[in-house]
């Protein structure tokens, strides 16, 4: 069954990297709301937000925890943007993934402390 999903990729400090956040809601309402909540508090604090949607899914995640770097983000992800929602996209570990941030649509080659729930 699909569920609404709030999708947010970060710039890592130094740029060097992209970070997955994800976040369950109860309805699309309620993830629009989260994903315009999260983006301020996250831009407010100086993160360079690439994306905050609302997308569906079926996958289990586990829970978000808040980490600094990218080796406290050992999941690796595609994310996939095309003109609203996301396609997320666990990668196994090794998994090409060719980032393509500035194609139609956008592709972006992310890491996450959040990995998919067996």
């Amino acid at each position: 069954m699909l569920k609404p999903v709030l999708v947010v990729l970060t710039l890592a400090q130094g740029g060097d990297a992209t970070h997955l956040g994800l976040t369950s809601a109860d309805t699309a309402q309620d993830c629009v709301a989260k994903a315009q909540a999260v983006q301020k508090v996250l831009e407010g604090a100086g993160h360079t937000v690439l994306a905050a949607r609302c997308a569906e899914t079926d996958l289990e995640f586990t829970p978000y925890g808040h980490g600094g770097d990218s080796a406290g983000h050992p999941h690796p992800w595609r994310v996939t943007l095309p003109e609203t929602g996301a396609v997320i996209e666990p990668l196994a570990e090794g998994a090409a993934c060719t980032p393509a941030p500035e194609g139609t649509p956008a592709v972006h080659c992310a890491w996450s402390a959040q990995g998919v729930v067996e």
